[in-house]
């Protein structure tokens, strides 16, 4: 049985240049959630007129896998304190 790389399935899937609705949907989150990650610089982007273009290649890198050596707890985007 084959195990097929997470990355190189979506390279096949995807076209070398995409929009920002392709994004949305590779990293199944919304339209306003790629744009957000674009101006808080999470994710590169160009400028196509008013729009934005991403390298597919460029957005798989930024997808790192979780493994024991990276897990750890999501911060508390609320601004909240820890255990309260």
């Amino acid at each position: 049985m084959s195990t097929t790389d997470p990355a190189e399935e979506l390279r096949r899937l995807y076209p070398p240049i995409l929009t920002t609705a392709h994004v949305a949907d590779m990293m199944h989150c919304t339209i306003g959630d790629v744009r957000d990650k674009v101006h808080r610089k999470e994710l590169p982007a160009m400028r196509w007129g008013q729009q934005f273009r991403f390298f597919r290649d460029e957005v798989i890198a930024t997808m790192t896998p979780v493994t024991d050596d990276n897990l750890e707890e999501p911060s508390d985007e609320t601004g909240g304190e820890e255990g309260s």
